[in-house]
């Protein structure tokens, strides 16, 4: 006797791997198309503290010099003038697409205001803030835009499972996310190009950029990077006990902080590790 068994297939959906980009990156002249063009491949997140320099663009229009981070090629004026140009973009489009589309998420100054995937965790909000908390103290210029932006890149690196921050070097020497870092007692160091590891994850994103047409950025002079940071004690972030508490702001207000979250250095013994890509 002939047994016969129907036909069976079996659909594995893999997440998409995590990108977060760099401010520097998302305010240069290559930001949109980058942030385009790696949606359709890459779960893009965002800084919290980009949404509020795209808040107050006309402000910094007039004093585009605050946003330019160290080094960087052509004189100060030429550099100003890209971001002047770069801001007028972002603000053109930033109404008028649908962030699903792009793939492009975010945390917010609230729950309502966070563009999260499908599927995550919202305790997420929960931990990125404690651990935004902790970077912010270690960091010696607070308030300041980029280092703020750099913070909220770094802190969402830690948060999401598998994520790296896609940043790029604007001179000879690093990252200026890690030259934020370091000044906030996170070493980064660069990873040896004969590293076996780095070889195949480099590889796989040339893959990406080539799927995207993006290798033109390259040829164009873009250095990309890739920035991973480790971040052990990261994982030990718990939920708060909001028992008594009547008013939650999400946002960094160092009043309220204590009263949430325990003072508790989650950056402790941290590392990042950085490679041109």
């Amino acid at each position: 006797m002939n047994a016969t068994l129907p036909d069976f297939s079996l659909n594995i959906s893999h997440r998409r791997w995590v990108c977060v980009l760099d401010p520097t990156l998302a305010l240069s002249v290559h930001g949109l198309p980058l942030l385009t063009r790696l949606g359709s491949a890459l779960e893009v997140w965002v800084a919290r503290e980009l949404w509020h320099i795209l808040d107050n663009t006309h402000f910094y229009m007039g004093r585009p010099e605050i946003l330019l981070a160290a080094g960087g090629h052509g004189s100060q004026t030429e550099r100003a003038q890209a971001v002047v140009q770069t801001l007028r973009e972002w603000d053109r489009i930033r109404l008028d697409n649908d962030p699903s589309r792009q793939h492009c998420y975010w945390i917010g100054d609230s729950p309502l205001e966070s563009f999260l995937p499908e599927g995550i965790e919202p305790d997420i909000v929960w931990r990125y803030e404690a651990l935004s908390a902790a970077l912010d103290q270690r960091l010696p210029d607070k308030g300041a835009p980029l280092p703020s932006a750099c913070r909220d890149t770094a802190t969402l690196a830690a948060c999401l499972p598998a994520a790296f921050v896609l940043t790029h070097l604007a001179d000879e020497s690093s990252p200026a996310i890690c030259q934020v870092l370091e000044g906030g007692g996170i070493p980064c160091q660069e990873v040896a190009a004969c590293d076996p590891w780095q070889k195949q994850e480099s590889d796989l994103l040339r893959q990406v950029l080539v799927q995207t047409g993006l290798s033109k950025w390259i040829w164009s002079g873009l250095r990309l990077a890739v920035l991973h940071l480790a971040a052990p004690a990261a994982c030990a972030v718990e939920v708060p006990d909001l028992e008594g508490v009547e008013h939650i702001d999400y946002g960094l207000d160092e009043t309220e902080i204590p009263a949430i979250w325990p003072s508790i250095d989650y950056w402790r013994e941290a590392q990042g590790f950085w490679y041109l890509l």
